[in-house]
């Protein structure tokens, strides 16, 4: 048996977790996290110094409504949205990545939201998530 093919294969991988999106590398090297903030209480401060230490990035902020503040999350024009209360059903819950529950109310959450599919940059919000004490 050859151990080419399986070779090509691994080395088409590459590293895993992925952002195809290359959000975490654009926010160290720019050492700017972009972040869409829609207006109410910040419960989300803690989280996002925690984001900017471990990125050595600063907040840019861009405030906002919630769901035009979205739409640009998908398109990659914010790195992360803030403020936001999402119920248990939301059908956002297909098009974005909510991040660990910052403050739970009922049946509604507070969190940072990513853009789907940037695994890597996920990844670090859910890992400084859980050194707050926050819950998937």
């Amino acid at each position: 048996m050859k151990a080419w093919p399986l070779l090509v294969l691994l080395a088409a991988c590459g590293p895993i977790p992925r952002d195809p999106e290359g959000t975490l590398d654009r926010v160290r090297e720019t050492r700017v996290v972009r972040v869409g903030v829609v207006e109410g209480p910040a419960t989300w401060r803690p989280l996002l110094a925690r984001v900017a230490a471990a990125t050595g990035a600063r907040p840019q902020f861009e405030p906002g409504a919630l769901e035009p503040l979205l739409l640009k999350l998908e398109e990659g024009e914010v790195d992360l949205v803030a403020g936001g209360v999402f119920d248990e059903k939301t059908p956002w819950l297909k098009r974005v990545t909510l991040g660990p529950v910052i403050r739970r109310e009922g049946k509604t959450a507070h969190h940072l939201v990513a853009r789907n599919g940037e695994n890597a940059w996920v990844m670090l919000i859910e890992r400084e998530g859980r050194a707050l004490g926050y819950a998937k």
